[in-house]
């Protein structure tokens, strides 16, 4: 980490599966305090829940732990993040899960992330069919669809989502993010962008020149 006065991730981690919710507030305020809701979410969030996966996989945390640690964050997440003003006036984003995708909070947050830039932001929640997502973009008519999906094992069914929202409404422009986003990077031509970060996404949503978004 570049700011040798941020804990590391491994150190939140620590903390949130210990459940020090003190300690936990006080690296997130520290992280906020120096980039903003989307530093926090793609400095802190994000490694740190990687970090928590990664000890599940190796046999030190359990599922009970995970949830646990994802409830914490989502928790300390609403307080610290500035009231969501409504904005009915701004283009509008409906952001779900993945068929089968249960791990929420990413998507959770950058639909937080998207609405204090001033979107209209629908929020569909985990494991959204992918008819069903695609009949209710076509309805809704959003400028902008982020899915997330974050098992290997979800991809499949993620591709599919978004073919099938590509199909209904081929005018919506349609983003990709969570851990496993990559292997849709192939697949997906013009179809969709894959995003490795919630600072690139706002900075395509604003108007980036990759000659695809500029939706602002």
């Amino acid at each position: 980490m570049s700011n040798p006065r941020l804990p590391s991730p491994r150190t939140i981690a620590d903390a949130l599966l210990a459940g020090d919710t003190a300690a936990v507030f006080d690296a997130a305020s520290r992280y906020m305090s120096c980039g903003g809701a989307p530093f926090l979410v793609d400095a802190l969030a994000c490694p740190v829940m990687e970090e928590v996966g990664a000890r599940y996989h190796e046999g030190t945390a359990s599922v009970a732990d995970e949830h646990a640690a994802s409830e914490l964050l989502r928790e300390l997440f609403s307080t610290l993040l500035p009231g969501l003003a409504w904005h009915q006036g701004g283009p509008r984003a409906v952001v779900a899960c993945a068929p089968g995708e249960q791990h929420v909070l990413g998507a959770k947050l950058i639909s937080q992330v998207l609405a204090l830039d001033g979107w209209h932001v629908r929020f569909l929640g985990a494991d959204t069919p992918a008819k069903d997502l695609a009949l209710f973009v076509a309805r809704e008519h959003p400028a902008l669809v982020g899915l997330s999906v974050t098992m290997a094992g979800h991809v499949p069914a993620a591709h599919t989502a978004l073919e099938w929202i590509h199909r209904r409404a081929p005018d919506v422009r349609l983003v990709v993010g969570g851990s496993a986003a990559w292997a849709l990077r192939p697949a997906g031509r013009e179809a969709w962008t894959v995003l490795p970060s919630t600072q690139e996404l706002l900075w395509l949503t604003r108007g980036g020149t990759d000659g695809h978004l500029g939706l602002r």
